[in-house]
């Protein structure tokens, strides 16, 4: 029985060291483990707008063709901008960089409608976008009546305004009249027959807009009215 004793106690010493260098062993693979591996200098969003002559458009990246714009791209996280590589492209690579520049009358294919955001593990970003080009509308110098001009007639005389605006991509444009504090909007036409005018000095001018809302608005114009019914008494 002794003999048995005293093999008993080295017995359960083992067992307890083995759970011992167990428990350890797991503890040190806990340790071990690498923590989840947390993305660096990733980019989720990309936005493209246009600046030119100092103004940002956003929305509709609607340039004019007369004078040169850029291409901007902002990215999100911010700040990331030394950390990544932007390429340009129009079917084939055009330019890099975080802008672009587009000269004055450039051809259509000469400007970008995607762009390309990569990080340094390999990730990228594409967006899709489209630059519309537009000419806004421009008076001509023929509109009646002209400045200083005297008309003459009662309220019951319809007198003639007319105006004539051009625009290299819109055959019909669309016109308001402001007829001194009355707005009169009349669509496409370019000529009209008012009444009611009293005596006395008026202004007049008009504003052309086309389809992609672009404007000009004609200067005002004084003119005069008398009644040469009235002068006649």
């Amino acid at each position: 029985m002794d003999f048995c004793i005293r093999h008993r106690v080295p017995v359960f010493k083992q067992v307890r060291l083995l759970s011992v260098v167990a428990v350890a062993f797991l503890l040190g693979a806990c340790l071990d483990i690498p923590d989840t591996p947390e993305p660096k200098n990733t980019v989720s969003h990309v936005t493209v707008y246009a600046v030119q002559k100092g103004d940002n458009d956003s929305a509709s990246l609607k340039i004019h063709p007369e004078s040169s714009a850029t291409l901007k791209a902002t990215i999100y996280p911010k700040g990331l901008e030394d950390d990544l590589d932007f390429a340009w492209y129009r079917d084939s690579l055009l330019g890099t960089g975080a802008t672009f520049r587009i000269p004055a009358y450039a051809e259509e294919d000469s400007i970008p409608n995607r762009i390309v955001v990569k990080d340094g593990e390999g990730n990228s970003v594409s967006v899709d976008f489209n630059v519309t080009v537009n000419s806004p509308p421009a008076f001509t110098e023929d509109f009646s009546p002209m400045q200083g001009d005297t008309l003459y007639g009662s309220t019951r005389t319809s007198f003639t305004f007319c105006w004539k605006a051009y625009d290299s991509e819109d055959a019909t444009l669309d016109y308001i009249l402001e007829l001194d504090s009355t707005h009169y909007h009349v669509g496409a036409l370019e000529k009209i027959q008012q009444s009611g005018l009293q005596p006395g000095a008026h202004i007049f001018r008009v504003i052309v807009k086309d389809s992609e809302s672009d404007t000009d608005t004609m200067p005002l114009v004084k003119f005069y009215v008398i009644d040469t019914l009235e002068a006649k008494k």
